[in-house]
């Protein structure tokens, strides 16, 4: 799935098991889906900066939703442990990873209210996480953050979903 793409129309649970459904919420407001892995260095490096664009623009205007890979109790580990302020739902099966032709971690799609992908990419891009920061700014009508140069190599690749 990439820019321009309709998103697949999932539900998904957050770890106390309440249903997120994407076709409901970017109704509302744009949700940038970022897949991740426990066990991947680069989606640990990017948690930081996903927590920032949560805290800067979340709310009614803007949600962004980390996609576990991970099982339920991990993930529910994780978020207890790391004070995260972004929502962790589950991706039990990996099938919504699937459904959106991740095949690596950390993947970020970026849907906008019509349901259409803005952005997408997978591993860790600073210039593209810095333009999807100055869509969610401009989708938001807040002014946009950036990613410094001093705060993250510029690229980092992510780690391959294996898909049983």
């Amino acid at each position: 799935i990439s820019a321009g793409d309709s998103a697949p129309a999932v539900e998904l649970k957050n770890i106390d098991g309440t249903s997120h459904s994407l076709a409901t919420t970017v109704r509302q407001r744009p949700v940038l889906l970022a897949f991740f892995a426990l066990d991947c260095l680069t989606c640990e490096m990017s948690f930081l900066f996903w927590d920032r664009i949560q805290e800067t623009y979340g709310g009614s205007d803007f949600e962004l939703w980390g996609v576990s890979l991970d099982s339920p109790d991990e993930a529910r580990d994780f978020y207890e442990r790391s004070g995260v302020e972004f929502p962790v739902l589950l991706d039990e099966g990996r099938s919504v990873a699937q459904q959106y032709g991740a095949t690596a971690t950390p993947a970020l799609y970026l849907v906008g209210s019509d349901g259409v992908v803005l952005a997408s990419h997978e591993g860790f891009d600073r210039p593209a996480v810095n333009a999807m920061i100055e869509t969610i700014a401009a989708q938001t009508g807040r002014e946009a953050i950036e990613i410094a140069a001093a705060e993250a190599p510029d690229l980092r690749p992510g780690c391959v979903i294996h898909f049983g």
